[in-house]
């Protein structure tokens, strides 16, 4: 099993591959289909770049099933609720227990404050795509309010329920309202 340490960086990693193949046009994942909540699930089509130009074979990728999306999106949702009500440790009550073991309540509103800021203002969510890695699911979300945020998340079962593994900020959009 890997080490919870080089799970954030090749999760960080392979985010912002996504994120750069996204910003350049190219489509990187394919995008799940929309569900009843007061989180939204983009329904845009979305190649599927899992075939390489310069091979000939496929790698396949494996999206969520929606009832799978819609308990990804409520985790997100709940934890960002949390967080702009300034409930950390309620907030920190999404976060899987391995990260909740390498940091404190206090680092966490530490880190949201100074890294995440904008998730204080209560932003609105759009879940982007979702996919499956192994146990785990990687996610795409779109947050904010007049400025949005691209963020990936990675969430991991636990007793059946959905944690947040890792979770980071790849980039903003302008100009786009909630």
């Amino acid at each position: 099993m890997f080490s919870f340490t080089f799970r954030q960086l090749l999760g960080l990693g392979a985010s912002a591959a996504l994120f750069a193949a996204c910003s350049s046009g190219e489509a990187a994942v394919q995008l799940i289909e929309p569900v009843e909540s007061t989180t939204t699930v983009s329904d845009d089509v979305v190649t599927d770049m899992s075939t390489s130009s310069t091979t000939s074979s496929t790698l396949p990728v494996d999206i969520c099933t929606a009832d799978e999306s819609r308990a990804i999106a409520s985790v997100i949702e709940a934890q960002t609720a949390a967080i702009s009500q300034r409930d950390f440790v309620a907030a920190l009550s999404y976060s899987s227990s391995a990260f909740r073991s390498n940091i404190s309540v206090q680092q966490f509103e530490r880190m949201i404050s100074y890294e995440y800021g904008f998730l204080l203002k209560n932003p609105s969510i759009s879940l982007t795509s979702c996919q499956l890695i192994g146990e785990s699911r990687d996610v795409l979300v779109e947050l904010g309010t007049a400025q949005r945020h691209v963020m990936a998340y990675v969430l991991a079962p636990d007793d059946g329920e959905w944690f947040v593994e890792v979770a980071a900020l790849l980039g903003e959009i302008g100009g786009m309202s909630a």
